[in-house]
């Protein structure tokens, strides 16, 4: 991975995805869950903390990296991102957008995303 940041599919096979189908990135290096199998890790770096977030397929996924509102892992469903105009895009994931998930009842946004970092699924 270089950089910058950005996930670029001639680079996925660095992350483990040899053959068969490639998540779908698009040219920010953006992400949509929903591409991934069930099971893959994901780290996604942020300005202030870096958070793993498993996918579990049926838009749930298993977070934890915050220190107040996910230390340990929780089962969570809706993340995404949100956009400086504060749009939430549920699923997706990009550099520059905020990382964004639920828990207690309220929806946490947090310091913009700086890089994603894609596993093999377990």
């Amino acid at each position: 991975m270089n950089d910058t940041a950005i996930i670029r599919p001639s680079e996925l096979s660095t992350y483990g995805f040899d053959g068969g189908a490639l998540p779908e990135t698009d040219a920010t290096g953006g992400v949509l869950l929903d591409s991934l199998p069930a099971g893959t890790v994901i780290s996604v770096e942020t300005k202030n903390n870096t958070y793993t977030v498993t996918t579990q397929g049926n838009g749930e996924s298993i977070i934890c990296g915050h220190p107040e509102y996910c230390p340990e892992p929780v089962l969570v469903r809706g993340i995404g991102s949100t956009y400086p105009s504060r749009v939430f895009r549920e699923g997706y994931l990009a550099p520059e957008l905020r990382f964004t998930f639920p828990t207690g009842g309220k929806r946490v946004t947090t310091s913009r995303i700086v890089a994603i970092h894609i596993n093999r699924a377990a």
